[in-house]
């Protein structure tokens, strides 16, 4: 970098601290009277999922539980009434959590009510998969589906559920940037064959967004969709030095946006992991340990993820499998079969049931391979460890190690 671009970064860098820091002390903490009658008005921030036979509303800072029925979609405004409990989260995060309060739809403008109709309509849709599925496969295949191709919260086996959270793969049936990098790429390569390449970029954003509306456009599912669009798609057209401009800008901009994402373990999950395979995984690919076709390519790309989110793990859960990345070095190649194959049998199940049944048993089978594996790891009681919730300073120290070290990485590529 000459140092006329370092004086420019330099700059650019403190400019946003200081504005980073103007907005953050401009953000007003959430304070709403404890154990008294409360009456509030807001917009549901998240898609509600189910919780057994509760509903889970989130509208903003406000955690609301109640009973199934009537359902209330994202972006929905509601008042709620009722008596509310604080929980503290963390630094500048406050929650107030409300059990079957009353609950009334505003009523919105005629502008709103159209957008608000057209989520509605992508919930309806996705509805009506999960039910094709539901009909196709039993369980924990039907959840394992659900999770991995539409982001469903619905309940799947609590064993299984637990089983992918010892071995480090809950991430892959939740919605997820890795979900929408998916789409996007996959999207990309159909829409070559039929268009130019430029505008089988812009076509396949705009799928990317549609599928995020879809799924529920959470914030943690359009933060993780952002960064992970913008890397892969920089790798995927060949500019790969340009992955990490955008990651820091897309991070940068959401920053400014919503200054407390900083302190949400979401957006520090979301960055630090894109960040390690944006950085790490070059480096790792060159290893022979990676140089065996399919398995090595996902082990690389795991394990530079989870070097970069390590410490975070360790500090928020005070566990890590660390067979983490060979398990998912083990599944991950299923995954973007497990997806292409799945929407064809959904299609197939609206359209020509027959069809879908003959099908759907490739898909099974692909599905029970992914069950047998996590089940089978997730049977020992050793794949994750737990170790004392280290402090921070160790965590700063480890990233400050990492930094050095793939800046010794990068000035040894650049000298003759």
């Amino acid at each position: 970098m000459k140092p006329a671009q370092k004086a420019f970064f330099l700059c650019l860098l403190a400019f946003f601290l200081l504005f980073y820091f103007f907005r953050l002390n401009q953000v007003q903490e959430d304070n709403i009277p404890e154990n008294v009658p409360v009456r509030i008005v807001g917009r549901v921030s998240q898609q509600p999922y189910l919780k057994g036979s509760n509903q889970i509303i989130e509208v903003g800072p406000v955690l609301v539980q109640t009973s199934r029925f009537p359902g209330y979609f994202y972006g929905q405004r509601i008042e709620v009434f009722g008596k509310f409990k604080r929980r503290v989260l963390g630094p500048f995060q406050t929650q107030f959590v409300t059990y079957y309060p009353a609950i009334r739809l505003v009523e919105e403008e005629e502008g709103l009510r159209l957008g608000l109709f057209f989520q509605k309509t992508l919930f309806n849709i996705r509805g009506h998969l999960e039910k094709v599925v539901n009909q196709l496969f039993s369980e924990p295949q039907a959840s394992l589906l659900n999770g991995i191709l539409l982001g469903s919260k619905k309940e799947m086996p609590q064993d299984f559920w637990q089983n992918l959270r010892e071995t480090g793969t809950l991430h892959v049936v939740v919605a997820s940037g890795q979900n929408v990098s998916m789409v996007a790429n996959f999207l990309i390569s159909i829409l070559v064959l039929l268009v130019n390449r430029r505008k089988a970029v812009w076509l396949a954003m705009g799928g990317a967004v549609l599928y995020v509306l879809m799924v529920g456009a959470e914030p943690p599912v359009v933060r993780a969709g952002i960064m992970a669009v913008l890397a892969y798609l920089a790798q995927f057209l060949g500019r790969e030095g340009e992955g990490t401009l955008a990651l820091l800008l897309a991070a940068g901009l959401m920053l400014l946006v919503d200054p407390l994402l900083l302190f949400d373990l979401g957006f520090q999950l979301s960055f630090s992991a894109t960040a390690g395979i944006l950085w790490l995984y070059p480096w790792l690919k060159g290893k022979k340990l990676f140089s065996v076709p399919v398995l090595g390519e996902a082990l690389a790309t795991t394990l530079a993820a989870q070097l970069g989110v390590m410490p975070l793990l360790l500090m928020n859960f005070g566990k890590i499998s660390f067979l983490s990345p060979l398990i998912n070095a083990l599944i991950l190649w299923e995954v973007p079969l497990i997806m292409i194959l799945g929407l064809v049998v959904i299609l197939a199940g609206l359209l020509i049931k027959p069809l879908a049944q003959v099908l759907s048993w490739f898909v099974w089978l692909l599905l029970t391979v992914f069950v047998k594996v996590i089940e089978f790891f997730g049977s020992f009681s050793w794949v994750s460890l737990e170790i004392k919730e280290p402090s921070v300073y160790w965590a700063v120290g480890y990233y400050l190690v990492l930094v050095y070290f793939l800046w010794r990485k990068h000035e040894r590529s650049r000298s003759p």
